[in-house]
């Protein structure tokens, strides 16, 4: 399978959208994705396979410090390194732009996630409780910017 990373655009608001939608239960509302592509336009990115949006990050700028708001990728396309290439250009775009910690936040529960997470570098740092609609918790995690981009096993 090849893929393409590439910016996202004001056009993939719809495929981006459709991502959303598989792989939560909560999605963010279109209208808050649409804005997040024109605000975050330098740390949106798409990954597209044979035209069609397959997965999406985005991360913003604090200060000294990133968040990256979401990464998903559609569940027929998982575990090809999709989640990891395009968590890698919004990494890679935060350090050139010289951050030096980015933090997210994952469900408590969700184990795949939270190893994929700490395979890409990042450490559990504290928890949110009923951080989630649905009041489950959340755990936030971090890494400095420039530390090893991806730990096998």
């Amino acid at each position: 399978m090849s893929y393409l990373i590439r910016r996202g655009e004001a056009l993939d608001a719809r495929g981006v959208y459709a991502v959303e939608r598989a792989c939560f239960s909560d999605p963010y509302p279109s209208f808050l994705l649409d804005d997040l592509i024109k605000t975050q336009q330098g740390h949106f990115f798409v990954a597209i396979d044979e035209g069609k949006i397959i997965g999406y990050t985005v991360a913003s700028v604090n200060g000294k410090e990133g968040h990256v708001i979401s990464v998903a990728v559609d569940p027929r396309h998982r575990r090809k390194g999709i989640g990891r290439a395009l968590l890698s250009a919004v990494v890679a775009k935060l350090a050139e732009e010289g951050i030096e910690q980015i933090h997210l936040e994952v469900r408590k529960g969700n184990a795949g996630g939270i190893s994929f997470y700490k395979r890409m570098g990042y450490r559990v740092f504290s928890e949110i409780r009923h951080y989630y609609a649905d009041g489950e918790g959340a755990w936030v995690l971090k890494r400095p910017t420039r530390s090893c981009a991806y730990v096998d096993g």
